[in-house]
This record gives structure tokens, C-alpha cells and sequence, in this order.
């Protein structure tokens, strides 16, 4: 794992098997998201086949709640959402958000995954969370995936890529992990004993 576009000095800490975000400016270019303290794995190829396990245990502290991204499977496309995004809502219920990206940028929302939101809530007072996400690749740029939240099975979706010339098509994977969000707020976000393992 690597800081991803860089983050502000010590917003973003390893020590031992533990992760530490706090708030930063986004150091990626463009986009209007102003927040971002995340890391990012190596590349997967798109013909990869498996189901691989990430797993954390997540603390999150913050006295003003914001909406924010805390895990990713990217592309490296420059427009629309990720193939996946996992969303964490002010009320602390989870959310799935997808899209397929066109050549000419157009951005048209994956219904496969988008929509689906946890029963479990993920709290923002410190209390501290088992997350679990299961990512199923299908050796054909697509993958399935399943939130659990505790133990708990919450939401899951697919993520399907539509086939043609038109669309834009995937060269590579890779995860993200820590928090981004649109609008800056003050948190400090623990990651304690995280792994991605292969389990089928």
C-alpha cells in the first residue's frame, strides 16, 4: 500500500498493523472533492478470477458527521465514479455507487450496484466496527461485491461492463482506503489489522 496523490504531513500514519487519517487536502488534480487521506494497493488485472476478502477494523471520530468514501476499486479513470465505491452517510448507513464511463465522458449510473444502503450503521463516536468486502472477479473486468458490517451481511451489487466500442474499458484495478470526501471536516479514522486475502 502507497499514500495515494500524496496527503498532508502526518494526516496519514502507519504504525504497527494499524492506519491513522485525519483531514487533508486533496492533493490529486481536478474533481470537486476537497478532503482526501487514502491509500491505494497495486494494480489487479481485469482477467484476474477469485473472491478477495479486504477486512478492517474501522474507528471513526468526528463531531460534525460529513459523507465519505472509505474504500474504492479504481480504474484510473479521469471522470465519473469508480467501478465501486463504498459510502459511508452522515448517518452512518453504508451506500454502493458505480458508473460506466463513456469514451466522450459521459457518466451513466451502474443500477447493479447503486442504490443498496446498510441496515447497520457504521458510528462516528470512536466505536469500533468490523468491515469486510468482498470483491468476486469474474476473469471478464467485471466482479461482484458484498458489504458485511460486523459479521453482519448488509448490501452487495455487480458490476457488469457493458461491451462496445463506446464505453470506456478497464487496463487495470486497484483499491483505495481512508476517507475522501467532497467538503473538508475535522475526524481521525483508525484502520487496525487490514488485510485483502484470497478466499475462493
Amino acid at each position: 500500500w502507497k499514500i495515494s496523490c500524496g496527503a498532508d504531513q502526518g494526516s496519514i500514519v502507519k504504525k504497527g498493523d494499524t492506519w491513522t487519517f485525519k483531514t487533508s487536502s486533496n492533493r490529486c488534480t481536478g474533481g470537486i472533492f476537497k478532503q482526501r487521506a487514502e491509500i491505494k494497493s497495486g494494480d489487479v488485472r481485469p482477467t484476474i478470477k477469485g473472491t478477495y476478502r479486504f477486512s478492517s477494523t474501522i474507528s471513526m471520530t468526528a463531531k460534525k458527521r460529513q459523507k465519505f468514501d472509505i474504500f474504492q476499486i479504481h480504474d484510473g479513470r479521469s471522470s465519473c465514479a469508480p467501478p465501486l465505491k463504498v459510502t459511508v452517510h452522515p448517518t452512518g448507513r453504508i451506500k454502493l455507487d458505480s458508473h460506466y464511463r463513456t469514451t466522450s465522458r459521459k457518466c451513466e449510473i451502474n443500477s447493479s450496484i447503486s442504490g443498496g444502503t446498510s441496515a447497520k450503521r457504521l458510528s462516528f463516536n470512536g466505536k469500533k466496527h468490523l468491515l469486510q468486502i468482498d470483491i468476486s472477479f469474474d476473469g471478464k473486468g467485471g466482479f461482484g461485491v458484498i458489504v458485511r458490517l460486523d459479521g453482519k451481511q448488509q448490501i452487495k451489487g455487480q458490476y457488469n461492463p457493458p461491451q462496445g466500442k463506446n464505453y470506456f474499458k478497464s487496463k487495470r484495478f486497484y483499491f483505495k482506503h481512508g476517507v475522501y470526501s467532497r467538503h473538508p471536516f475535522e475526524y481521525v479514522m483508525t484502520s487496525g489489522n487490514m488485510s485483502v486475502k484470497k478466499i475462493k
